[in-house]
């Protein structure tokens, strides 16, 4: 991330508990780096509760219902109230009645990246008519690895092994690695580089398939090469 989390280094050490004018706040942060292992910790976890506080609430909540949701001091609840305002992680109304998510909390998550074109997701049928296992394209430019188009007949399942394969895959695709495989817990990856104009990667084709089901590779190689060739221009 190029940028800081916080605005300035005094507003990190605000929220933490370091600054000198929050030796007040003892009941949920300390003073010096021997309370670092205590009640900073606990400072944060409940600057994070606020902010789900917030979002769940919906825009509008006030300082009060927050502290009487989450069962902080109203002091301790002002206080971490303050400093996200301070830093754009929560705004307060025009009408000064109460507070909503800022900007940068969005930043947390990054937008999806969008879906692929026509063209290219008629390439991706061809592809998968002629190939048995699940054919996903992934994003590898982004700031996360981003499925951006998943078989619709042969989707990814949140099983042991699966997760690992494709990380271990797109992980040798985005540095330059023309094709990869990956084997675990009785799944199987097999997948090659989607390369821009200037031959960086873009994507990945990845077909992941259990073990005893993956073709041979050879013909895994041999088809999803091409058809990464046509997808380049059109994701680039």
């Amino acid at each position: 991330m190029s940028r800081p989390i916080f605005g300035s280094p005094e507003a990190a050490a605000r929220l933490l508990g370091l600054a000198a004018d929050n030796a007040d706040n003892t009941d949920d942060v300390g003073g010096g780096e021997a309370d670092l292992r205590g009640r900073q910790p606990r400072a944060v976890r409940h600057a994070l509760q606020v902010l789900e506080c917030v979002a769940a609430s919906g825009a509008g909540v006030t300082g009060q219902e927050i502290s009487a949701a989450l069962g902080l001091s109203r002091a301790t609840t002002y206080r971490l109230v303050q400093v996200l305002t301070e830093d754009e992680y929560l705004v307060r109304l025009p009408d000064l009645r109460g507070f909503a998510l800022g900007r940068r909390v969005a930043t947390l998550s990054p937008p999806p990246a969008p879906r692929p074109p026509l063209a290219a997701r008629l390439v991706l049928d061809r592809l998968r008519a002629g190939l048995r296992g699940g054919i996903h394209l992934i994003r590898l430019d982004g700031v996360v690895r981003a499925v951006v188009d998943e078989d619709p007949d042969f989707p990814l399942v949140p099983e042991p092994g699966v997760r690992q394969v494709v990380d271990g895959v797109c992980g040798e695709l985005a540095t330059g690695a023309r094709s990869a495989a990956r084997g675990a817990d009785r799944w199987a990856a097999l997948g090659v580089t989607v390369p821009d104009e200037l031959g960086q990667p873009v994507a990945g084709l990845v077909l992941v398939a259990p073990e005893d089901r993956m073709p041979d590779a050879a013909e895994v190689d041999g088809r999803l090469a091409p058809a990464a060739v046509e997808l380049g221009p059109l994701l680039a």
